[in-house]
């Protein structure tokens, strides 16, 4: 910032100076005008900061989620606005660490982050202007009044010279943030929108069964007892859970929306299924994995060929992705 925020120019006010009344004029009620202009402008920055800090990221279980958001702007409502200054530089000018979702969840899991994506150098001249402002902020609030009704006759010029200057700067400040702040709500509406489209639910709901620990048990099934042709048993992945993990297969319709394992496979699309005819005039189910799943197998001491029950494998979504979201 070029012009100086936390001085009026020379010598004219004094800190030390006993304080004493000044009549109403028309320059005089001017200043106090423009307090208070730089004030609201001081107000909007805060409210601004406040709401990029509260709700530019959150994540939880979609039944939490208001909750959590909730939470996070009373948690913000505290800080003064130094601190919100300092955070919204590492949370939103800085990318955080990815977050990890719980390798156990019991309903669909939600996310929303917005970042900004800018250089080292652009994020070292938002904080010192953000700074430079908070310490304006607190000389105007705090210092501003005394030393000007110390001074000699109240010097309204000056005074409204430094008024004029740190409105100025107050004002740039929140054209960027209100760019920012328009930036991220239209993103998260435009999220809102699509969750509650029927698209957007049959995705919450797919990636809960393809994020299911079921799911992750029948690809490692398919990966360790296929036959050479590619294709593994349903019957068989039915009786390995069914021994392993049979709690994996209660209430499948109530859980999934499903009654059976078949039901499952084909929901979860990452599989392709196939009836096979036999000699006998009946048929029997067999599954592979598709190119739309992949698989990390848990290393374990155990050489047997069902290990998903003892370690939960990681599962990575290829195409089963929502719109961008902000970030």
């Amino acid at each position: 910032m070029q012009t100086p925020l936390n001085h009026m120019g020379g010598n004219a006010l004094n800190d030390t100076t006993q304080s004493r009344g000044l009549e109403r004029t028309p320059e005089r009620d001017e200043v106090l005008r423009r307090i208070g202009r730089n004030v609201v402008n001081f107000q909007m920055v805060e409210a601004m900061l406040k709401h990029l800090n509260a709700t530019a990221s959150v994540h939880g279980p979609a039944s939490q989620l208001a909750e959590r958001l909730e939470a996070q702007r009373t948690a913000v409502h505290r800080r003064t606005m130094g601190e919100l200054a300092g955070r919204m530089v590492t949370h939103v000018l800085q990318a955080p660490p990815e977050h990890q979702t719980p390798d156990e969840i019991s309903e669909p899991w939600v996310g929303f982050h917005f970042s900004v994506e800018t250089d080292a150098q652009f994020i070292d001249q938002h904080d010192q202007e953000m700074r430079a402002l908070v310490d304006a902020r607190n000389d105007l609030i705090h210092h501003f009044l005394p030393r000007w009704n110390s001074a000699v006759d109240g010097d309204a010029e000056a005074a409204l010279a430094y008024l004029d200057a740190q409105r100025d700067e107050t004002l740039r400040m929140l054209d960027r943030l209100k760019g920012w702040v328009t930036t991220m709500d239209e993103g998260r509406k435009q999220l809102a929108a699509f969750l509650a489209s029927p698209e957007g639910e049959r995705q919450m709901e797919l990636g809960f069964l393809q994020g299911s620990h079921l799911v992750a048990m029948l690809g490692e099934i398919a990966l360790k007892t296929a036959r050479p042709d590619g294709w593994a048993y349903l019957t068989t992945a039915l009786n390995l859970i069914r021994s392993k993990a049979p709690d994996e297969l209660e209430d499948l319709q109530k859980r999934y929306g499903h009654q059976n394992l078949k039901g499952i496979l084909l929901a979860a699309e990452y599989f392709d299924v196939m009836d096979e005819a036999l000699p006998n005039g009946g048929s029997r189910t067999v599954y592979r994995i598709n190119d739309r799943y992949t698989l990390q197998i848990g290393q374990g001491d155990a050489p047997d060929q069902m290990s998903a029950a003892k370690a939960l494998p990681v599962v990575n979504q290829i195409e089963n992705s929502c719109p961008a979201s902000g970030r």
